[in-house]
């Protein structure tokens, strides 16, 4: 069975600074960014360098507004090696 994807939460906090939350099943992380910019940014690179992610935008309540799956493996890789 394979581990869950790693979930990145991307949620402005009460004072209107954005937080990027990184739950995975070895690593808990948290930043902060002073633009929905910044954190977005930041949330899809961190999700396009690991394997499987996936990458959510929450209203402030905690409901998602978006998401999006992020996979990186052999299989998914858009370009085909030549020899």
């Amino acid at each position: 069975m394979a581990a869950p994807a790693p979930l990145l939460s991307v949620v402005e906090t009460r004072d209107g600074v954005w937080s990027v939350n990184e739950r995975g099943p070895s690593r808990v992380a948290v930043a902060y960014f002073p633009s929905k910019w910044g954190a977005m940014k930041h949330a899809v690179r961190v999700a396009r360098a690991k394997r499987r992610c996936r990458v959510a935008v929450l209203e402030r309540d905690g409901a998602v507004k978006l998401s999006r799956d992020y996979d990186h493996g052999p299989d998914s890789h858009p370009y085909v090696e030549t020899p």
